[in-house]
């Protein structure tokens, strides 16, 4: 049983979502996963889940909802707060946090459930195999040895690693990166604590742009809720060469100590997460690729659940059609592409707009858009769609910005910034042969400074 249509590589999020579409038409699919089969879907994470992603997967594919067990808590609001806490955003949005084992066993027994979907746990890979331009599997260890394990298609939905991209040889990574560059990574600390009274941040998710972290800016510290006496807390920023060196643990435990007393620590862990655009091209001939191996997480805030669940559900989707039609060459592929920068690249160019902005202005500057109401409470109620919320008008916001030239300027950029990506994200190209030109155009506009 070494043959398969596809073999996908993680059992997380991504790959469970692509599995299950997979699974559901008939598809022969082989889930390969470093972790024992009890361990599969535990990650590190802030653990909020919109019930958005979720319900959409489950219309695209049937895949199963979260049940109760799985859902810690059902959040109410997000809670925006810089160094002026009484000029907080606070963002309505019904949202809820999970246990990721929970629901990723929930997941993982459901697509196994399937007839034509098997698993193989405990797989340490070896080599990808390639031959003429085209990935044709895998090699790696397994508890009873070396095994070769032969597909039409490879998903690599390896989380941040990516390590079926990282093994493709070099004349493969002409639309993507082999490797990330790292000051594109994320380093992110969390820890679940429990607290001996009943918190005060219940129903809710507070990202905080604590003071103290002002030198590792663009980054927040973050509370999630998980209950009446559990919490996500955590801290992330950037690999950038002036932030290495610095212990993330300490900086998160004095944050920590700052809001709760008195706790008790059930688990600490740090993580490495993308934060860009998605991969310029996620797709190549018997490859494809989801969720953070594809670079889908929100560059803002780190969010990356809901995005793998999503473009794992549609790579699914895609292969299905690819498969049928005999074609699952780069070019029998491409749409996916297509989809993945219609959906993620006009969303994630936001938060990369923005970061250049915090890059430019640092951390009193983006705090003074809040102070001064320039970005207000009914700026965001607005853009959210309510109807009776009134805006901060422009002629104040321009006398307020007027104290800041530069941050007027900055903002200016951002918005044009912004706008550029979206457009090009809407246009990418048809085909493969039109990739070239599009591509010289979003790198001129990701080297823009400020």
């Amino acid at each position: 049983m070494n043959e398969y249509d596809v073999i996908i590589v993680g059992g997380g999020p991504a790959g469970i979502s692509c599995a299950y579409a997979l699974g559901r038409a008939g598809i022969k699919t082989l889930i390969v996963d470093k972790k024992p089969k009890d361990k599969i879907g535990d990650k590190v994470c802030g653990d909020a889940l919109h019930p958005h992603n979720y319900n959409e997967v489950h219309e695209w594919t049937g895949l199963p909802l979260p049940k109760e067990g799985d859902i810690k808590e059902h959040i109410d609001f997000a809670l925006l707060e810089t160094a002026t806490p009484d000029s907080a955003l606070k963002i309505p949005d019904k949202t809820t946090t999970v246990d990721r084992l929970s629901y990723g066993q929930t997941l993982l027994n459901a697509t196994l459930e399937l007839d034509t979907v098997d698993l193989l746990p405990k797989f340490k890979l070896l080599e990808v195999i390639v031959e003429e331009n085209t990935v044709k599997g895998l090699r790696g260890l397994t508890k009873d040895g070396e095994v070769e394990l032969r597909s039409k298609v490879v998903m690599d939905a390896s989380g941040a690693q990516a390590v079926v991209r990282a093994r493709l040889p070099e004349s493969m990574c002409t639309k993507f990166p082999r490797k990330i560059p790292m000051e594109e990574i994320l380093v992110a600390y969390r820890e679940i604590i429990r607290t001996k009274e009943e918190h005060n941040y219940q129903k809710g998710i507070y990202l905080i742009y604590d003071p103290s972290m002002e030198d590792v800016m663009p980054g927040y510290y973050w509370i999630f809720s998980r209950g009446p006496k559990e919490l996500n807390v955590g801290l992330g920023y950037f690999k950038r060469p002036e932030n290495r060196g610095k212990d993330i643990r300490k900086m998160n435990d004095d944050i920590t100590k700052k809001y709760f007393s008195d706790y008790e620590v059930l688990d600490s862990r740090g993580a490495s997460i993308p934060a860009r655009l998605p991969l310029y091209s996620l797709v190549h001939n018997g490859f494809i690729t989801a969720g953070d191996a594809g670079a889908l997480v929100n560059p803002l805030n780190g969010e990356g659940h809901g995005p793998a669940l999503q473009s794992g559900a549609k790579a699914g989707l895609f292969l299905v059609e690819a498969l049928k039609k005999g074609d699952v060459s780069e070019r029998g592929l491409w749409d996916y592409n297509k989809y993945i920068w219609g959906e993620y690249g006009v969303k994630h160019a936001i938060g990369i707009g923005i970061i250049k902005f915090i890059d430019k202005e640092h951390f009193e500057g983006f705090d003074f858009l809040i102070r001064e109401r320039i970005i207000s409470q009914a700026d965001v109620e607005k853009e959210l769609g309510k109807p009776d919320a009134k805006p901060t008008s422009w002629p104040y916001k321009m006398m307020k910005m007027m104290k800041r030239p530069n941050v007027i300027k900055a903002l200016w950029k951002t918005y044009r910034l912004q706008a550029k990506v979206q457009k090009l994200a809407k246009n990418y190209p048809d085909t493969p042969d039109q990739f070239d030109k599009w591509y010289a155009k979003i790198r001129k506009i990701e080297e823009t400074k400020f």
